[in-house]
């Protein structure tokens, strides 16, 4: 979809201020229509998880704890793309809540293995019902063929 242009300039050189500016050279361009994509998903991801807590960073941990139990934290910061020291600070807050529990990996004492705990099950429950409903609203102008065919090109895009 186009974005809105600008009206042409008058004889002095000069837009009316109060036109919207000519976003022509963005109108193609993937990463500007990335970012404003995210923009759009993350405010609907706020509007309906800041209740629970939750951002797309700790929601994404969770998801991954609850299909990967006794993952390393290596391997949980190298699946989600997040600095190893970046992750420890979201992991620290995340079992100061009582939501992931560490324990030291037997096999290597340096590496530790995350798990949920109850509360973190119970939490990531109720906030699946919330998830859902950001998913639709980001896809309900899309067709189920669509949104299916736009996660694939995206996974693509990002796996480079």
């Amino acid at each position: 979809m186009p974005i809105a242009r600008r009206q042409p300039r008058d004889r002095a050189g000069l837009s009316d201020a109060a036109a919207p500016p000519d976003m022509s050279p963005l109108d193609q361009k993937l990463g500007f229509r990335l970012r404003l994509a995210q923009q759009t998903a993350f405010e609907a991801f706020h509007r309906l998880m800041s209740p629970l807590g939750l951002t797309p960073g700790r929601m994404g941990v969770l998801l991954l704890l609850e299909a990967n139990p006794d993952i390393r934290q290596t391997a949980l910061a190298e699946a989600l793309r997040i600095k190893p020291s970046n992750l420890t600070v979201l992991l620290a807050a995340l079992e100061a809540e009582g939501l992931l529990r560490r324990a030291e990996d037997a096999g290597n004492r340096r590496a530790n293995l995350l798990r949920l705990t109850a509360a973190g099950r119970a939490l990531l429950t109720r906030a699946k019902a919330a998830e859902a409903e950001v998913e639709r609203q980001l896809t309900e102008s899309l067709t189920p063929a669509e949104r299916a065919a736009l996660i694939a090109a995206l996974a693509r895009v990002a796996a480079g």
